[in-house]
């Protein structure tokens, strides 16, 4: 049906002035978000859950038992954590809860971001990996600090420890725990003392520091490199081997030179012989290396070869005495029976 306008309708929108689209106004209202509010200098915070559970928190908090000690394992002690101590007030909680992530945001838009201590303790990240005791002490201290920590079950309350490897925000505009629970700056800090750390560990653990990192240039121009092995690695690979090639252990490696010249290659420092691993067998009366030994002394040289870069033969020295902390000795040519020529300082 054709639709019809009438004359009085036209001019009844000319006297009005009417359209179908109002007039818009300069000074209408426009939205705009507010700015966040900036808390600066805050040591505490607190926040707490819809099921009844309350976080108080308190930043720069001191590393729990252990923690300090597997860092250093892992060659980490260059590379410090901050901490921050969470109390999980869980006692009128209708349900189990957690505080695995501490959020802080600035006016920059930046996150510094607090997580579980076992992120911080993997025995597998460094380079070379830790073994041994120093492994088995930093799983151990790793263990104590996993995810079932981090729960609280409800009518429950404790002190957890969180870390970062970056540096608290002096102002912050949103602060927030497992990202879902507001903190706001509080006058109460967590319960630290209450916090509980990785127990004792049930051996001593020696170091993961080599004992000797020497070097030199042989009389046939090449460069030479001999090291002792660390304590911890020197009580794995005395433990792999049979009762007659006890003692200590190093590789002698070279960037230059080749396996076969560093097989036929001996050293002496601190008065210690140190033979070539091949001559360290006929020598002790042993017919060859064989399983779980046979594997350790490839490992040991692949590990020395992993840390120097080049080339690297086994040595070994019938003295465990000899393995200690040396800045320099001699190294030449193997003639058996600990006798050496061609010989060069390294130092």
């Amino acid at each position: 049906m054709k639709k019809v306008v009438t004359i009085t309708a036209i001019t009844l929108a000319a006297l009005t002035g009417c359209s179908a689209n109002p007039p818009t106004s300069d000074t209408a209202s426009s939205s705009s978000t507010p700015t966040p509010q900036t808390y600066k200098q805050v040591k505490n915070w607190e926040g707490s859950t819809e099921d009844g559970a309350k976080f108080t928190a308190t930043i720069d908090v001191n590393a729990p038992a252990g923690v300090a000690e597997a860092r250093e394992l892992m060659g980490k002690k260059d590379k410090p954590l901050s901490f921050l101590a969470v109390t999980v007030d869980n006692i009128n909680g209708s349900n189990s809860t957690s505080a695995y992530k501490a959020s802080f945001t600035t006016p920059e838009g930046e996150l510094v971001e607090y997580s579980m201590l076992s992120d911080f303790l993997n025995y597998q990240e460094p380079t070379p990996e830790p073994t041994g005791d120093a492994a088995n002490r930093i799983i151990e201290v790793h263990n104590a600090f996993s995810g079932d920590q981090y729960q609280v079950a409800a009518g429950q309350k404790k002190t957890i420890i969180l870390a970062t490897e970056n540096k608290y925000p002096a102002e912050i505009t949103h602060a927030t725990i497992n990202e879902s629970y507001a903190l706001t700056p509080s006058e109460k800090s967590a319960e630290t003392d209450k916090a509980t750390g990785a127990p004792e560990p049930t051996e001593p653990v020696g170091s993961n520091d080599i004992l000797a990192d020497l070097n030199g240039t042989t009389l046939k121009g090449n460069d030479i490199n001999f090291r002792i092995f660390s304590p911890n690695a020197q009580k794995e690979v005395n433990a792999a081997m049979p009762e007659q090639l006890h003692g200590s252990w190093g590789a002698l490696c070279s960037n230059s030179a080749t396996e076969e010249q560093l097989k036929e290659t001996g050293a002496s420092s601190n008065e210690h012989g140190w033979r070539p691993i091949d001559y360290a067998v006929s020598e002790s009366g042993i017919a060859s290396l064989s399983g779980a030994a046979q594997s350790e002394a490839y490992d040991a040289a692949s590990l020395a070869e992993l840390s120097h870069g080049g080339t690297c033969a086994l040595i070994q020295s019938p003295d465990p005495a000899a393995a200690t902390k040396t800045t320099e000795a001699t190294v030449g040519h193997y003639l058996g029976n600990f006798s050496l020529e061609s010989t060069v300082e390294v130092k």
